[in-house]
């Protein structure tokens, strides 16, 4: 194929994601013209169709390349189309529902990232039960905003909420039995293990932190998980095992707890005395923080050099703002709050993507 016509090519992909944006990207669905987006799927499939004619797929590393990128331009715009037929048939309601879709895909996210193939023995199982339960009112509210006549895949992603809720009540019952197998060393060693994973916990979302902008739910999660492991550890000790090891441990742990029940007080306390809108303040530079650190750390970055840990990490404190606001903001309506949970939202996301784009680079199993 003479390099004219992958030229030609070129210039027909940068088109087409020149048209997307101008039209789709960030409108509201309900006023976009679905007619477009199958024009630009026609003309994706067409660009296809050119370069395997003409055996691109062997010409060059460009060639195939761009039959990829067309592949992927043509997936993009049929999903959207999907989702603008399906905004004007369910109407003013269909943006609350696509914001409870895009919260259950960062569910399935947490979950991937924490759980999916790492030993069960090591997981921490509050963290589960939490996403079971976000899961749950997520779905609760799907339904409430459903009503009789529900578009096919608004009910599809209804399903596979509950698919997932499903799945991970399955783990929920294999976690505990994992952790208790073994001689009473090895779970007195794993209760250990487990515990300073909760130290690390506190570490990262609350040390050092305004207690204004900090969730307390996750706080409570880490004391119960704590309380959990302690009982388990003085129930080693009870049944025999002799360890000074396992014995300082229950001695460490028990500190824990009662500085984080004491630091749990304060926060409920600074969180009830300041108004919600000032909380969703707060909230906002939160979040301008942690797209401070992303830019600095990330953005321009050589992916096989970046640190994934790091990059996990800030999704999940990201993924804590975005919860609270969107909490309050089924509490009380403002739209500074609704505008950054816009703009949270599209960062996460697109947090999420270049996770799996340094997993990649970096050859880090999935």
């Amino acid at each position: 194929m003479s390099e004219s016509t992958l030229e030609l090519l070129e210039k027909e992909l940068a088109e087409l994601d020149a048209r997307y944006e101008e039209g789709y990207a960030g409108k509201d669905r309900h006023a976009v013209d679905p007619g477009g987006l199958e024009e630009l799927s026609l003309r994706a499939t067409k660009g296809k169709e050119k370069l395997a004619a003409l055996g691109a797929l062997t010409a060059s590393d460009n060639a195939a390349t761009l039959t990829q990128a067309f592949a992927e331009r043509f997936e993009l715009y049929q999903r959207e189309l999907v989702m603008v037929r399906a905004a004007k048939e369910m109407g003013p309601t269909f943006e609350r529902f696509s914001n409870e879709g895009t919260a259950a895909n960062f569910v399935f996210d947490r979950y991937t990232r924490h759980f999916a193939g790492q030993s069960r023995d090591t997981r921490d199982l509050g963290l589960l039960k939490e996403l079971i339960e976000e899961l749950k009112q997520i779905k609760k509210r799907m339904n409430a905003l459903a009503g009789k006549k529900l578009p096919e895949p608004m009910a599809n992603d209804i399903a596979l909420v509950q698919q997932n809720i499903e799945r991970y009540q399955v783990e929920e019952r294999e976690i505990p039995r994992a952790q208790a197998d073994g001689t009473a060393e090895d779970q007195a060693n794993r209760l250990a293990s487990l515990a300073n994973a909760q130290f690390a916990i506190y570490q990262g979302f609350f040390a050092g932190q305004s207690r204004l902008t900090r969730r307390p739910a996750l706080l409570v999660r880490v004391i119960e998980n704590l309380k959990s492991y302690r009982a388990k550890m003085f129930d080693l000790k009870s049944r025999g095992l002799a360890s000074d090891s396992n014995n300082g441990n229950i001695g460490i742990v028990d500190g824990r707890i009662a500085a984080y029940e004491k630091e749990l007080v304060e926060i409920r306390k600074v969180r009830s005395d300041n108004k919600l809108v000032d909380i969703m303040g707060a909230l906002g530079n939160s979040a301008n923080d942690l797209f401070t650190e992303y830019r600095n750390d990330f953005a321009g970055k050589d992916r096989a050099n970046v640190n994934l840990a790091q990059l996990g990490s800030l999704i999940d404190r990201l993924d804590e703002i975005r919860r609270q606001m969107e909490d309050l903001g089924r509490v009380e309506k403002n739209d500074t709050n609704r505008q950054n949970q816009v703009i949270v939202r599209d960062y996460q996301a697109n947090w999420l993507r270049e996770y799996q784009a340094v997993r990649a680079a970096q050859g880090t199993p999935s």
